[in-house]
């Protein structure tokens, strides 16, 4: 429900970006890394590309979902678009939230 609710109009079902070749998720390493700690990092904090200067960034949406909502996209990402699925937890993201709060 949150890849649908608020991935997909970027990130497209297939995993390839409609709107940019940086926001493609298949064949990435995060995506591809079974702790799956990047994949949620960047939905707590999102992305900030500086070049060029109109580079699509993702935003951060660590205030829209909860540690379990996270853990449960970040485990759907992997499963879907990566090599191997993952099993992070809502407790894991909550100590990656403490971490990029820090």
């Amino acid at each position: 429900m949150v890849f649908q609710g608020a991935c997909v109009s970027c990130h497209g079902w297939t995993g390839e970006s409609p709107l940019s070749p940086f926001a493609a998720l298949t064949g990435t390493w995060a995506v591809n890394d079974p702790s799956a700690t990047n994949v949620a990092q960047i939905v707590i904090s999102g992305t900030r590309r500086h070049t060029p200067p109109d580079a699509v960034s993702m935003p951060a949406f660590g205030n829209a979902y909860s540690d379990a909502e996270i853990a449960a996209v970040a485990n759907y990402v992997t499963a879907r678009f990566g090599s191997k699925p993952s099993r992070i937890t809502a407790q894991e993201v909550a100590e990656l939230r403490k971490q990029t709060s820090q």
